[in-house]
């Protein structure tokens, strides 16, 4: 699972280098017709996206957006060992109950279907494992999010704040967390520290007050499984220190691997768009 966890990645340029679903739909009719096989608009845009649909499964499409299309939409392409960790997830949410966990995951259950906040952005699931999202999905949320559902978890948050390795069953991979998550993350922390922050309160992150940190934001990759980021500067005399601290509830909600791969792709994520921040932080505030 942890090497299948792939960056963020939100193309939104004019040339071809992909485009986002919300792109995709001011191309489209928007009537939900669902002659592709889909629900929705939504749903097909973000398949066509993904490499899941063909431009020629909506039958509404002019031949002038067919040519544009073409130019600008890369297909992304299904890494194996994504398809190989979805696929079981993908067949064991279809015997879920939404319905019965909806309240306890802080989801929303509408249309045979659950709205989850990920990051702030509204993410749908149906009983297949299909997820739809103005946001472009990659697997570092696919997977966790399908299990998150699965697992279906509802004890309250504690409120108590832990390291990963005090979770159950982290410690044995505690300096692999140590190595691909907080690490990076302090060093773009101190690399990037204003913009840094910045970013974290685009996807939702909420400071927090009366924490010996010069920063501490609280961000939620999933509704039940939180992240609190503190970080120190630093000073003529320490380096810059970093920490991540987990709800003690979270291996309730996730396996220890999925918890990684929300980190690592917190990483990845904050890497590429740190890259092109001048380009994508305006387009992130608007959505």
């Amino acid at each position: 699972m942890v090497n299948a966890v792939m960056g963020y990645n939100i193309s939104m340029s004019s040339k071809k280098s992909g485009m986002n679903p919300l792109d995709v739909l001011k191309y489209l009719n928007r009537s939900n017709c669902r002659e592709c096989g889909l629900p929705t608009c939504l749903a097909f845009a973000t398949q066509l996206v993904n490499g899941e649909k063909k431009l020629t499964d909506c039958p509404h499409l002019s031949k002038e957006a067919v040519e544009e299309l073409t130019k600008r939409i890369v297909p992304r392409g299904r890494d194996k060992k994504l398809e190989e960790m979805l696929r079981p997830l993908k067949e064991e949410i279809s015997g879920v109950n939404f319905r019965s966990v909806a309240e306890g995951l802080d989801a929303e259950y509408a249309d045979k279907r659950l709205r989850i906040k990920c990051l702030g952005k509204d993410f749908i699931v149906d009983k297949k494992g299909n997820i739809e999202s103005l946001i472009h999905i990659n697997s570092w949320v696919a997977g966790p999010l399908l299990k998150y559902i699965i697992m279906g978890g509802s004890e309250p948050l504690s409120g108590r704040w832990v390291s990963f390795e005090e979770l159950k069953r982290a410690s044995s991979v505690a300096q692999y967390f140590d190595r691909r998550c907080q690490e990076p993350l302090r060093q773009l922390a101190e690399s990037h520290t204003d913009i840094f922050f910045d970013l974290i309160n685009i996807f939702g992150g909420k400071s927090v007050d009366r924490l010996q940190a010069d920063y501490a934001r609280i961000i939620h990759p999933l509704p039940k499984v939180p992240f609190l980021i503190l970080y120190w500067r630093p000073d003529d005399q320490f380096a810059s220190k970093l920490k991540l601290l987990l709800d003690s509830t979270a291996d309730r909600y996730l396996d220890i691997e999925f918890i990684i791969a929300l980190g690592r792709g917190l990483v990845e994520m904050f890497k590429k768009i740190l890259s092109r921040h001048e380009e994508l932080m305006p387009k992130l505030l608007s959505l």
